[in-house]
């Protein structure tokens, strides 16, 4: 189990969620934690955490916050690249040029990689290393049998495209040894602020078909994962079981173009 005595964490989407969660271990393992998000309740939640109101949407805000911590805690070695929005809307009546579809990107696939551009260097320069814990999502891998009919077409593209990139981040920043590792946290279903409508407040009376669950739990596993260094960090069994269908398709085509 890592020790975060001395060591400084920021955690973005922390006023709530898996965030919020986040913040609060990492804080019981000893950890400075500076908790970002645009939210107006961020200041009431972080107790024993440094908030700090900042928008993902802006290109910029990820080097400012580096900045900022740097020369406020003179160190940073955790980034917990959390933050997220949700888009629900048929493919077919999407207009694609709609603002709130490239801020969905912004957020859900861009900004951590902001992070590492701006991290980096500054790593490097020290000599520390880093982590950079990137949350994902069960749509990242999959069409999940719980969600369909939810027309996540486009918010599933934003988690798809931020698991690519953080492959190929891994591949970049491991082929040149920069001090920099890499983690995706690939939560199934969460009671969160993006899932909890039509959900009862009481566990017990959560579908167990949705497999639910805390956002304390989804922490846990995240910080068990990356004790463990591992680079996929799933909350759910059936995400393994979600990816089987894509991978059966490919080779039965295979099979049948006979070209295996």
């Amino acid at each position: 189990m890592i020790d975060y005595s001395g060591q400084v964490a920021l955690v973005t989407g922390g006023a709530s969620g898996i965030g919020l969660a986040l913040g609060r271990a990492l804080c019981a393992r000893g950890a400075r934690v500076v908790l970002a998000d645009i939210a107006p309740e961020l200041d009431a939640v972080a107790a024993g955490m440094r908030a700090v109101h900042a928008d993902l949407a802006d290109p910029a805000t990820a080097e400012r916050l580096v900045a900022d911590i740097y020369a406020t805690e003179g160190r940073l070695d955790l980034i917990a690249s959390n933050a997220g929005v949700g888009y629900r809307k048929r493919l077919l009546k999407a207009d694609f040029s709609d603002p709130a579809i490239a801020r969905l990107f912004e957020i859900n696939s861009f900004a951590a990689f902001r992070f590492a551009q701006a991290w980096l260097p500054r790593l490097e320069s020290a000599g520390q290393h880093g982590r950079l814990l990137i949350t994902g999502s069960e749509n990242s891998l999959s069409v999940p049998d719980a969600v369909r009919r939810f027309w996540l077409g486009l918010y599933a593209a934003s988690k798809h495209s931020v698991l690519i990139l953080a492959e190929w981040l891994r591949e970049e920043l491991e082929a040149n040894g920069a001090p920099l590792t890499l983690h995706m946290l690939l939560p199934g279903g969460v009671y969160t602020g993006m899932t909890r409508d039509g959900l009862p407040a009481d566990p017990a009376q959560w579908p167990p078909h949705m497999g639910i669950i805390t956002p304390e739990r989804c922490a846990d596993i995240a910080l068990a994962g990356i004790d463990a260094d591992r680079f996929h960090i799933p909350t759910h069994p059936h995400l393994a079981d979600d990816m089987r269908a894509r991978a059966e398709s490919v080779a039965q085509t295979l099979d049948l173009l006979a070209l295996r």
